[in-house]
């Protein structure tokens, strides 16, 4: 692969994972957002809905805890299955999209 192909497709990786990371944080931001203000009528209702709220609440935590891994996963689901990127999500770990693209593509063989 050409060290220029290998800076583009870095760059589409890094910007596939940005949009993801960014689309999860603000869906489960706002989903918070209505447990935190409907969390009060549930409790004074009796509603077995709160333990769906607890448990999901609890979940949704988790997945913003390790929110690069999550969306590195799903990064690798999307663009896994193209030629270009196969290769290179194989040799990437989540920890290594945290890099600027030139120091990526150094590490993955491009010499820009």
């Amino acid at each position: 692969m050409a060290p220029q192909d290998i800076v583009s497709a870095v760059e589409q990786i890094k910007k596939t994972l940005e949009n993801f990371m960014v689309s999860i944080g603000i869906l489960i931001g706002t989903i918070l957002l209505i447990y935190f203000f409907t969390y009060a009528t549930l409790v004074d209702s009796t509603s077995s809905l709160i333990w769906f709220q607890v448990v999901t609440s609890v979940l949704m935590v988790l997945v913003l805890v390790y929110l690069r891994r999550v969306c590195f996963f799903l990064t690798r689901l999307k663009l896994g299955r193209r030629d270009g990127y196969r290769a290179l999500l194989g040799r990437l770990q989540a920890a290594d999209l945290a890099q600027d693209v030139e120091t990526l593509a150094a590490k993955l063989g491009g010499d820009k």
